[in-house]
């Protein structure tokens, strides 16, 4: 069931190929419809599912930033959730960037990706917003 309420969060998540960050949020805040989820765990996987069918059926964004504004959108009305973007340097030269979206909920980083990080430079955070 929390799939068919990211859904419509996985399409207002679409707007950050054209809107500010904030502008976003707003947007998938308005369509997280009753109160938040409490477990985390199925928030992540609600997300995942759904920015992952968005993509797959009209050709949108299934990245770490869109997962992690549908989960912030399904947990913000029961828990502090906190939306970081965040750089690490790459091995390509001061041209590549290496950016990457993720969640604080009360205190603890929730990975939306899978994404390892044992043997890489962790991200720095350059960007917080808070979803709620």
């Amino acid at each position: 069931m929390l799939f068919f309420r990211a859904l419509p969060m996985a399409t207002a998540a679409q707007g950050v190929k054209e809107d500010p960050l904030p502008k976003v949020i707003e947007k998938v805040l308005s369509r997280s419809g009753r109160g938040g989820v409490c477990a985390p765990a199925e928030a992540i996987r609600a997300a995942q599912r759904a920015c992952s069918r968005w993509g797959r059926w009209f050709g949108g964004l299934d990245t770490c930033l869109t997962r992690s504004l549908v989960a912030g959108g399904l947990l913000a009305g029961s828990h502090e959730v906190v939306l970081h973007v965040g750089f690490r340097p790459t091995d390509r030269g001061a041209d590549a960037v290496d950016g990457h979206a993720w969640l604080i909920v009360d205190g603890e980083a929730l990975e939306l990706t899978g994404l390892n990080e044992r043997h890489e430079e962790p991200y720095e955070s350059s960007l917080q917003l808070r979803m709620g």
